[in-house]
């Protein structure tokens, strides 16, 4: 009966919503207060039914030529700035991030898929401060950064050797460079393929809490009296699939830091971020419950922000690398000038490698990793531009509307895959109009790891390009394959499955990885 009710509630909520359909209650709201341009909402249910559930960050494009840079919506009865343009991101996220640094409350990331103390979700206050304090002097830190050159030495090598030795894997090759950074400076762990315990932990999690929605805009956070419902009832999907992810999360999270642990005591631990934070903890006597859970959080929360975003760059890389080959040519032009071909690149021939620098950001620009960034949430009342922004309201940096196709006052031609647009700007401009600057996040939320994911990034691309050419497949009789530069939808942004194919410059290029090789063993 009671089961009979509610569905009878819901149903003439909806139908109330339908018959007002043109209504607009935006002044309602906000008691006179001018708010920005945006479509209009249905009373209950606000703009949700016009959101779309894939590829949103074109679809808030299209909304920009109507309405502008800065637009309100509503996700029934939450509020959400729709920022589509640099200026307008860096002038409240960047300038104002005193009051626009906290994230959408989140209660299905929190308390029930179990991410307990995951710094890129969690509120802002003293506790995320410590996290960032953490994660900024492992990895961000430029002594600190110094030391895991050891660790990219040996991956970039294994790297390049899996292309060499089966260069149709290229996509397994690079998953498993990325996450052998993590994994080894995270928690000592070395790991020998992406098939690796810790590493499907870590996906199985990654994959069962993306699937569950944006952090704060789920229908638990926006209903929250739902987390309630038995997973059994009609409709309950979303309680179904958090009863089977939550085992995943805590996986995660738990077997990694519980095996640094155990190799503490017994002394065999080897150097790790989460070995470090241990014994500072204990010798500071500040091992409590919930100091053991953050060192647990933040260090498993850093496979996932850093191996989705590093992993999707560098197979943009070799996607753009494919469909337009002049780019490499260049790059390699460039390396073999200045570096020549008796070594392989190093991060000290940076400076003195502007266009391959310029390469990579256009690799960032024309397929941003993180189209909409992660919400941000605006803490107290403000204005901008003449426009009130509520309190509370999530705010959505449309980073994708700010590169590539979006907006050619930033870019001529935003289409087309152009380095050296960067290398004709003057240093003030490239340094304003530099993806880098935006990719990583915005204001005391940007990436505190942004650092050592760039290095990695740059490290991999410079060594494939002095030693490997990526060309299109061919089929069975001869013929390229053209791929089709299509991008997954979702938080990070993945090129779909494509081939290529990738095969050493020269002999000379073979002998040089194997000398390298052979001087780790």
């Amino acid at each position: 009966m009671a089961l009979q009710l509610h569905v009878t509630a819901a149903i003439f909520a909806i139908v109330l919503a339908v018959i007002l359909w043109h209504y607009d209650d935006r002044q309602n709201h906000v008691k006179g207060k001018k708010l920005p341009p945006g479509p209009k909402s249905l009373v209950f249910i606000g703009n949700s039914h016009q959101l779309s559930p894939t590829y949103m960050q074109k679809q808030l494009t299209e909304w920009k030529l109507k309405y502008g840079d800065i637009i309100y919506a509503r996700l029934f009865q939450k509020p959400v700035i729709i920022l589509n343009s640099v200026q307008s991101a860096q002038d409240l996220l960047d300038k104002k991030s005193s009051i626009y640094s906290d994230r959408p409350h989140t209660i299905l990331y929190d308390q029930i898929l179990g991410w307990v103390a995951d710094m890129a979700f969690m509120q802002y206050g003293e506790r995320w401060k410590k996290h960032r304090k953490w994660a900024q002097s492992a990895y961000n830190d430029k002594t600190t950064l110094k030391t895991y050159r050891p660790v990219r030495t040996r991956e970039v090598y294994a790297l390049l050797s899996g292309f060499l030795n089966t260069p149709d894997k290229f996509h397994t090759h690079i998953k498993r460079y990325v996450a052998a950074l993590i994994m080894e400076t995270a928690y000592g762990h070395t790991i020998t393929s992406a098939d690796d315990d810790y590493v499907r932990m870590a996906d199985e999690a990654l994959v069962a809490t993306t699937e569950a929605g944006i952090p704060g805009a789920t229908v638990i956070d926006i209903f929250p009296i739902l987390r309630y419902i038995p997973p059994w009832v009609p409709g309950a999907s979303f309680m179904r699939h958090a009863i089977k992810a939550r085992p995943l999360v805590e996986a995660a999270a738990d077997i990694p830091y519980l095996n640094v642990k155990q190799s503490m005591a017994s002394g065999t631990a080897k150097p790790s971020f989460v070995l470090s934070l241990l014994r500072d903890s204990i010798t500071a006597g500040k091992m409590t419950k919930e100091h053991e859970d953050d060192i647990k959080g933040l260090a498993a929360v850093l496979y996932g922000g850093k191996a989705l975003h590093t992993s999707s760059v560098l197979l943009t890389f070799m996607l753009v690398m494919t469909l337009f080959p002049y780019a490499l040519q260049k790059a390699q032009e460039e390396l073999d000038r200045v570096v020549g071909r008796h070594r392989l690149p190093d991060l000290e021939d940076r400076e003195s490698l502007p266009y391959l620098d310029s390469l990579i950001k256009e690799v960032y620009r024309w397929d941003c990793p993180l189209p909409l960034a992660i919400p941000h949430r605006v803490m107290e009342d403000d204005e901008y531009s003449g426009y009130y922004i509520p309190k509370g309201s999530m705010v959505i940096p449309n980073i994708w509307s700010l590169f590539m196709m979006k907006d050619p006052t930033m870019f001529a031609d935003p289409e087309r895959f152009w380095p050296e647009r960067f290398l004709e700007m003057s240093a003030s401009e490239a340094q304003q109009k530099n993806p880098g600057n935006f990719v990583f996040g915005f204001g005391r939320r940007i990436c505190p790891g942004r650092h050592f994911a760039d290095e990695n990034i740059w490290l991999a691309v410079a060594c494939t390009a002095s030693l490997f050419n990526i060309q299109k497949a061919r089929d069975i009789h001869g013929r390229e394959i053209i791929p089709d530069p299509v991008f997954n939808s979702g938080v990070v942004s993945h090129p779909k499955h494509f081939d290529c194919e990738i095969r050493p410059r020269s002999e000379d290029a073979v002998k040089l990885l194997f000398g390298y090789t052979n001087s780790l063993l």
